[in-house]
């Protein structure tokens, strides 16, 4: 709620006390959340550096517990970030697979954001 109203600082603070609380209890899956969460908040500070590593940590766990549609969603948000950054090589290497993961699961939403803009006929 606080990062949809532009409060970051707030943000991140309840985020790493959330985070704090998913690793004490060993749950891996919140801890991931967490960790994406976060990363998505520094994102939109432009803290790309934080932002890179929250989401790296994000994937991880993801893939470690087997959430694939989370592990799509982090793919995504990776993408994003080296777009921001300009760096669309890397950008589209983490939206691939990110797509990848969609259509291997069955993520229709997932897909619609991730699949390619088609030209529009001109009348």
């Amino acid at each position: 709620m606080f990062q949809s109203l532009g409060r970051y600082a707030k943000a991140e603070e309840y985020l790493k006390q959330a985070l704090s609380i998913a690793k004490e209890i060993g749950d891996r899956k919140k801890e991931g959340e967490g960790y994406e969460k976060l990363g998505t908040v520094f994102q939109f500070r432009g803290e790309y550096v934080k932002a890179k590593e929250h989401h790296k940590k994000a994937l991880a766990i993801k893939i470690e517990i087997g959430e694939r549609k989370g592990e799509a969603t982090v793919y995504k948000n990776l993408g994003v970030l080296f777009c921001s950054v300009g760096k669309y090589v890397k950008a589209e290497e983490y939206l691939q697979k990110a797509l990848a993961i969609s259509k291997e699961i069955g993520d229709k939403k997932g897909e619609v954001f991730l699949l390619p803009a088609k030209p529009r006929k001109s009348r």
